[in-house]
């Protein structure tokens, strides 16, 4: 049995003996976390993870030659590079830095820097989900299903800036718009389009109504008409050229998988609009199936896509918790039965979708420990 699996069935055995689906259950949370991170940090570098184990891995190799001035235009594993290359990787000179500062740290050893990227990304995430999530094992059972912990073992700057887009979402909710930016630029630093999500704090914090049915209008033909640049901007962001066509089936499953979320959330608990959280939170997510439409031309919208889209591993529990609502499509005694049912079998489609996928991607299965 893999790594994986013993993954899922001790995060589902600690929630039946830890009441995992209570809210802002810390303990639970906490070895969540730690469960995860083993599994990300313990992990041979080498071998396991695409990214991590190719640019990351060799540009990491490279800090012991490159002292800090020369750390601007680092471009990844290659020995030379132009100066409109260089201009492209300073919009991501955060990682570099990081890597430079944790490599004279722990003398060149790569299991520290995966460790201290496991970190950051776990800490976000166990914040985000212990001061909103309703259940917090649904909420990682979706960050495993959703397969953004696929995306943490492999494409480290989208990782921690999707991190500082997490933590951002506080600052929505406080209305503190100086604090919002100011983290969405720290993650820009990592990767530069995380300013995508720039706009989320006023689209958050509207009504849904028609005004923002336009603003979806609006959105869609903006991102049709600059779709090229979109492209060309996150091919610069990234340290391999991004394939226009690549897997067009899986990107056209999540725009339905969006769909799916948003509808089953129309019917099950229609917006309130004094709950502000579960509203903005939707709103993010119309957000998100808009971009990833746009899949099809290239999957550099599905990356653009995940920064509002991630909010679904605490939407979904939020869809399932029982609150008091005069907008019920449903009989009382039907929502009974959605929210007994509902948990367990999109907790079950989330674990399947992961298993499924990471046993049959050859870049992590089988697992290896760092010592193997």
């Amino acid at each position: 049995m893999s790594i994986y699996h013993w993954l899922v069935i001790l995060l589902l055995l600690l929630a039946v003996f830890m009441r995992g689906d209570l809210k802002g259950n810390k303990q639970y949370i906490v070895l969540a976390m730690l469960l995860m991170f083993c599994v990300h940090s313990l992990r041979d570098g080498a071998t396991i993870g695409n990214d991590s184990r190719t640019s990351y891995r060799w540009q990491y190799i490279r800090m012991g030659e490159t002292e800090w001035q020369d750390l601007r235009g680092l471009d990844d594993w290659r020995d030379s590079f132009t100066d409109d290359t260089r201009s492209n990787r300073e919009r991501n000179i955060a990682l570099p830095w990081l890597m430079k500062l944790v490599y004279q740290l722990s003398d060149g050893n790569y299991q520290w820097f995966l460790a201290v990227v496991a970190a950051i990304v776990l800490s976000a995430l166990a914040i985000t989900i212990q001061r909103y999530s309703p259940s917090p094992v649904l909420s990682i059972l979706f960050y495993l299903g959703l397969l953004y912990f696929v995306m943490e073992l492999s494409v480290f700057k989208q990782s921690i800036a999707m991190s500082f887009v997490l933590l951002s979402f506080t600052s929505i909710m406080e209305r503190r718009p100086i604090r919002f930016v100011i983290l969405i630029l720290i993650g820009s630093l990592f990767h530069f389009p995380a300013l995508v999500f720039l706009p989320a704090y006023w689209i958050a914090n509207m009504k849904i109504s028609r005004d923002y049915l336009l603003i979806l209008a609006g959105l869609f033909i903006v991102t049709y008409l600059f779709r090229d640049r979109l492209v060309d901007l996150m091919t610069d962001s990234y340290d391999t050229e991004i394939q226009s066509v690549a897997n067009k089936r899986f990107l056209a499953n999540k725009v339905i998988i969006m769909l799916i979320i948003i509808v089953t959330a129309l019917i099950v608990r229609p917006p309130d609009p004094e709950d502000r959280v579960y509203c903005a939170i939707l709103q993010l997510l119309g957000i998100a199936a808009v971009i990833q439409t746009f899949a099809s031309y290239n999957n550099t919208f599905e990356r653009l896509a995940d920064y509002y889209f991630q909010f679904a591993i605490i939407f979904i529990p939020m869809v399932f918790e029982r609150v008091d609502t005069k907008r019920a499509v449903f009989s009382a005694n039907t929502l009974d039965l959605v929210h007994s049912y509902g948990p367990f079998v999109f907790g079950a489609f989330a674990i399947w979708r992961f298993l499924n996928n990471i046993v049959n991607d050859w870049h992590y299965y089988p697992f290896r420990f760092f010592w193997q």
